[in-house]
């Protein structure tokens, strides 16, 4: 209940937080008890100057601007201020969070039935590569065994055979 009456319009300083960013023809415009009797409840309720300019700011611009404006700021009546929707919100996660911290783990045989269950679901059971079956290197150009030295492209020797050539007692005929 208020003791006095309010002037007719806001505060310069208030009309100036809330329609400061507008165009000035159209914040001179706002500056009726229209608008006033408008914003002051708004106040009331905890909307803060910023929040209502922010939503007043980025309003399309159209033929009557003034009444885009009021009808925004009557709209704005009915619903919840921001702090209202943030301690809403807030509630809502800590429910979640007591909720959460209620759960208890599941017992063993609990998890070993939900184990089993994703186990049916899965593919058939898990296949190993085959190991390679015959040699991995090429064969020795001279005695046949697997070749790790490569001399050429199609020539290849093992270990005792380099030691062989590189004593002179053995040449290869053809080195492809």
């Amino acid at each position: 209940m208020q003791l006095f009456d309010l002037p007719a319009r806001l505060p310069r300083d208030v009309h100036a937080a809330v329609f400061g960013d507008l165009p000035s023809r159209l914040a001179h415009e706002l500056d009726t008890p229209e608008v006033a009797a408008a914003v002051r409840p708004l106040l009331d309720r905890g909307w803060r100057t910023g929040q209502l300019a922010s939503r007043v700011g980025v309003l399309p611009a159209g033929p009557d601007p003034v009444r885009v404006v009021l009808d925004l700021l009557h709209s704005l009546a009915g619903a919840w201020t921001p702090s209202q929707v943030w301690a809403a919100e807030q509630a809502d996660r800590q429910a979640l969070r007591s909720v959460t911290a209620a759960e208890q783990p599941a017992s063993p045989e609990s998890r070993e039935r939900w184990i089993a269950q994703i186990r049916s679901g899965l593919s058939g059971p898990r296949t190993t590569r085959p190991q390679p079956t015959g040699p991995s290197r090429p064969a020795c150009a001279l005695c046949g065994q697997a070749g790790t030295y490569f001399v050429t492209h199609g020539v290849r020797l093992c270990p005792p055979c380099v030691e062989v050539l590189a004593s002179g007692s053995a040449r290869l005929k053809q080195t492809g």
